[in-house]
Formats: structure tokens, C-alpha cells, sequence
């Protein structure tokens, strides 16, 4: 069985302070916010389970933070051994890129990582990215990239929906395709689960979002009719969606799917947007991953992520829409934003082969 584990080696360390940083409002809601960091002997732990777990089948080992870069490059380096030669593993580390060197070039080439980096487009829409002082973190992000890009070193591109970002996206897009960007994710800018005090500046309207979608679409089609194709994620798997297929992307499909986040301390919780004290299901090193895919916590969230409202059901577009992400639909509003931009980009759609 394919498998995908998610491990924060830093816990939620970070040289960055991004103002919309979804995971450090979740770990302050928990009794204990930093985790620490994961030896090697543990991630050890974790790479033996879950190769005895799925076989020859795929294992996807994924790294984000916090700041992943922060546990240090001999940790990489050692996971990278541990999974040298092995067809069916497959590593990704997701980083603000502000770190990378030529070093650390070095273990993502050796090692194959794929690399995603998270930047929100050009200077102007990535003002939510910053240090700890507040000063920006673009050059350093860019930095990085261009270290990656003259390495030749696979990356991909995770934007998050800030309002600056929603409102700069024709600039944005042109950037990225200037800088040869052709994988690009954008993903929703969260807000606090508990109603922390939150920059509600930092947000973007109904309405705003609905002009981002059209926009973004109408550049996503034009480029495909040129022949010059950039993998939009979410676009792509409506794409699939419009044809009767199932989404490759987590909550796309309507329901969640069985999913193992690590903290660096070995506790697992069964999705990064509910790493809380409430959906802790133990830890790793006292389990297994056939137990932790039945355990009571898992099997809840799962049943909780198919209650669709009725209302949705009955929407012309619930067979694109599905209801959304279970942690979306609890704190985005884009309802009327989804069925205006489907009814605008449906055709088209059906169109792409």
C-alpha cells in the first residue's frame, strides 16, 4: 500500500515570521509548542515502519516545519542514505529557501529531493514573508531559487493566498513564468482556528478572490492553448474533476484521506492543518502504521470529512466543488467565489485535453 508521511524534524522553528503562518497559531494552541528536534534514531524509526508498511509499493517521506532547514544538513544527509537505491521512496522538502547553499544543493542533487519553495510571488505580494525584525526575506528566497535553478535541481512553487498576492496576481504570474517557474501551487491563507487575534488585512474578500480565480484561469488556459503549459495544481485536478476522475490533491475529492503528520518529538496527528493536543493519536515510536491508520482519532476525522452540508449537494458544481477541504470549509467563505468562477471556467475545462 502506498503510504505518506509528513515530519516536522524542527517542530515549528523557524528563521521566518510570516503574519499568516498557520501552523505557529496551532502550536500555540497546544500545551506544548516546540516539539524539539528528531534525532536520527527516530526518523530511523519511522523510515523502517513505513518501508515494512508498504512493501515495493510508494513511499512518499515529505519534510516540512516550521522550517525544515533548520534541523541541519547531516539529518538529510542521513535520510538520504538510509533511502539510497530505493526505486519506490520518493523525499520532499518543503523550505522557505532563504537557507539554501550550495551545500545544501549538494544533498537535494545526491539524494534526489524534490524541492518546493514556498514564495508568494514578486516583491511586492510576498510582504507577508519576513524575519523575525520584519525586514523582508525576498532576496534571500530568490537567492536560493537561482542556486537551485543553476544546479538544475527540480522545485516547484507554493504560493500562499494572501490578499497582497490575490490582488498582485497578474504581476505575479508574469514573474514567475519570466523566471521559468512550470509547477506552481497556490493555497489558501488560513486564519486561526480559535479566533487568535489575526491581521485581517493579511485576507482577501469574497469578491476578491473571485476576480483572483477568473484571472488566474484565464493565464492557466492561455498559456495551455499556446502550447506553453505551467502546471497550476489545483486547476489541473478541476481539470480532472470535469472529466468524472478522482483529484490527486488532499480534500479535493470531498473526503479526507489517511494521513500520518510527525512531529519532531514522534507524536502523530492525522492532517498538518489539525496538529492540536485533541488529535494527538500517540506516538510513533510506540506504534505501527497499520495501527495508526485504524486508530480511533484517524477513523473519526476521516467520518467527519464526509458530513457534506445539503445545501451543496444540490449545487450545480458539487461534483467539482465536493464541499472543499474539511479545514477550509470552517474558515473560507468562497462559496459564491467557486460558483461564479465554475460557471466562468466549466466550459473551458471540458475543452482541455
Amino acid at each position: 500500500m502506498n503510504l505518506s508521511v509528513m515530519v516536522k524534524p524542527a517542530s515549528g522553528s523557524c528563521n521566518l515570521r510570516c503574519t499568516y503562518c498557520f501552523y505557529h497559531s496551532l502550536a500555540n494552541m497546544r500545551e506544548s509548542y516546540f516539539k524539539g528536534m528528531m534525532s536520527e534514531a527516530q526518523v530511523d524509526d519511522i523510515i523502517a515502519k513505513a518501508l515494512a508498511f508498504t512493501g515495493k509499493d510508494r513511499f512518499y517521506l515529505s519534510f516540512q516545519g516550521g522550517e525544515p532547514l533548520v534541523r541541519g544538513k547531516d539529518f538529510f544527509r542521513h535520510v538520504g542514505e538510509r533511502l539510497k537505491g530505493r526505486d519506490n521512496a520518493h523525499l520532499v522538502i518543503q523550505t522557505n529557501g532563504t537557507l539554501i547553499d550550495d551545500e545544501w544543493c549538494d544533498i537535494f542533487k545526491r539524494y534526489n529531493y524534490l524541492v518546493g519553495i514556498s514564495l508568494d510571488g514578486t516583491r511586492e505580494g510576498n510582504v507577508c514573508r519576513v524575519r523575525a525584525d520584519g525586514t523582508p526575506a525576498f532576496d534571500d528566497i530568490i537567492r536560493g531559487v537561482e542556486l537551485l535553478k543553476a544546479r538544475r535541481i527540480p522545485f516547484n512553487v507554493l504560493t500562499v493566498l494572501s490578499r497582497s498576492v490575490v490582488n498582485n496576481i497578474t504581476e505575479i504570474y508574469k514573474f514567475y513564468r519570466e523566471c521559468g517557474f512550470k509547477f506552481l501551487q497556490f493555497i489558501p491563507c488560513l486564519k486561526p482556528l480559535d479566533g487568535q487575534p489575526y491581521d485581517r488585512d493579511s485576507y482577501p474578500t469574497e469578491k476578491e478572490y473571485t476576480v483572483f480565480l477568473k484571472k488566474l484561469f484565464s493565464f492557466y488556459l492561455a498559456d495551455i492553448k499556446a502550447g506553453k503549459y505551467t502546471s497550476i495544481r489545483q486547476f489541473d485536478n478541476f481539470v480532472r474533476l470535469s472529466r468524472g476522475e478522482v483529484a490527486e490533491q488532499c480534500g479535493m475529492n470531498g473526503y479526507c484521506s489517511h494521513q500520518f503528520v510527525i512531529e519532531a518529538d514522534g507524536t502523530v496527528y492525522p492532517c498538518d492543518f489539525y496538529c492540536l493536543d485533541e488529535y494527538a493519536m500517540g506516538n510513533v515510536a510506540d506504534s505501527d502504521f497499520d495501527a495508526l491508520s485504524h486508530h480511533p482519532i484517524a477513523e473519526k476525522f476521516i467520518r467527519e470529512s464526509l458530513v457534506v452540508d445539503g445545501k451543496c449537494k444540490k449545487c450545480n458544481f458539487y461534483a467539482l466543488c465536493r464541499g472543499g477541504c474539511k479545514r477550509e470549509r470552517i474558515d473560507i467563505e468562497k462559496c459564491n467565489a467557486y460558483k461564479e468562477f465554475f460557471a466562468y471556467a466549466l466550459p473551458e475545462m471540458r475543452r482541455i485535453i
